[in-house]
């Protein structure tokens, strides 16, 4: 399995670096560790998952960043799917939910803002 979860957190906002494959396989610990982190994370407004590093994504992983854009939407917080690789872009495009997710194109830096 090749997948890397790392995370940086400022006061009100977070910062996960994604890498490798998001997949059936990997995908509950990225759910499982943002939802701790919202749980824990009190008055965080802004969750950035910094896709760099992302080499595949599947339909399973697009489930859990809708469930995941659910749970941060309803806990008051924007989540940032930052430094798309263009397959992901793909993905959101063809499947319609491109406009569920807040791009930015800046380096991870700014979660720490």
């Amino acid at each position: 399995m090749n997948f890397s979860l790392t995370m940086t957190t400022a006061p009100r906002s977070a910062c996960l670096r994604v890498g490798g494959d998001l997949d059936y396989e990997t995908i509950d610990e990225l759910v499982d560790t943002t939802s701790q982190l919202l749980g824990r994370q009190v008055g965080l407004t802004d969750l950035h998952l910094d896709f760099s590093r992302l080499t595949f994504l599947d339909s399973a992983a697009l489930s859990g960043l809708l469930l995941l854009r659910r749970r941060t939407s309803e806990a008051g917080v924007v989540l940032h799917l930052d430094n798309r690789p263009a397959f992901v872009d793909r993905v959101l495009q063809v499947t319609g939910v491109a406009g569920h997710f807040v791009s930015s194109h800046s380096d991870a830096e700014s979660a720490s803002r």
